[in-house]
């Protein structure tokens, strides 16, 4: 385990993570523009937003995962935070990977708009700590394959909660308002949303498949 002044390296990047989703927090609710001045893209609240709710979660996780090392003197999370923590990695991580893939290459030329003021923290910045933090420093944790389907929930209560606010703000024609369908993801109907929905699965699954897999087989923590 590699530390600095002994402080875990990984305690250290989970404590950024924390700092720099706080920070994005009150940028947004404070209206903090530190770039070039526009509005916010998402018209509705930004805690009832997928990326709100990645950030604001990791974020706590990473905090709650520092404090244990850091006050209880241990490298290795115990088998319930370690799984939690990987829940919420795959959750930020589809955050990072829809935008850059799915949300920029749609706005076109307004691409860099995602990664303006607080969306640089929420969009890039917070991600890729949480992401480098523990592919380059976990220590090695137990962790079942079928731990992996809790990565799931979070999408599942999310897809209710999306569904559920545009569904109630439907336009006068009774079309989807793409102020509430803010991902567009009824846009096509809503078979087009179950099969993103079952991408989304896929990919939640994967991506914890993916980092159990990593944090079992290297010995790069030891």
């Amino acid at each position: 385990m590699k530390k600095i002044k002994g402080i875990p390296v990984v305690a250290i990047f989970e404590l950024l993570t924390f700092v720099f989703s706080l920070f994005a927090l009150i940028a947004i609710f404070t209206d903090f523009r530190f770039m070039v001045d526009i509005p916010r893209l998402a018209s509705i609240p930004y805690l009832m937003t997928y990326t709100g709710l990645s950030n604001l979660f990791i974020g706590l996780v990473c905090l709650i995962c520092a404090l244990y090392r850091l006050i209880y003197k241990k490298d290795n999370l115990p088998q319930w935070l370690f799984i939690v923590k990987i829940v919420f990695l795959s959750q930020i991580t589809i955050t990072f990977l829809i935008t850059a893939l799915y949300l920029s290459p749609h706005l076109g030329a307004d691409w860099w708009k995602l990664y303006n003021n607080a969306g640089l923290f929420n969009h890039f910045i917070t991600p890729v700590l949480a992401m480098l933090g523990f592919l380059l420093f976990e220590p090695k944790s137990e962790m079942k394959w079928f731990h992996c389907f809790y990565c799931i929930a979070p999408i599942v209560i999310y897809a209710i909660m999306y569904t559920i606010n545009v569904y109630t703000h439907l336009n006068s024609d009774g079309s989807t308002s793409l102020d509430f369908d803010i991902y567009g993801f009824f846009r096509y109907g809503i078979g087009v949303f179950i099969l993103f929905l079952l991408f989304f699965f896929i990919t939640a699954f994967g991506l914890a498949y993916l980092y159990r897999l990593e944090n079992k087989a290297i010995n790069k923590h030891e």
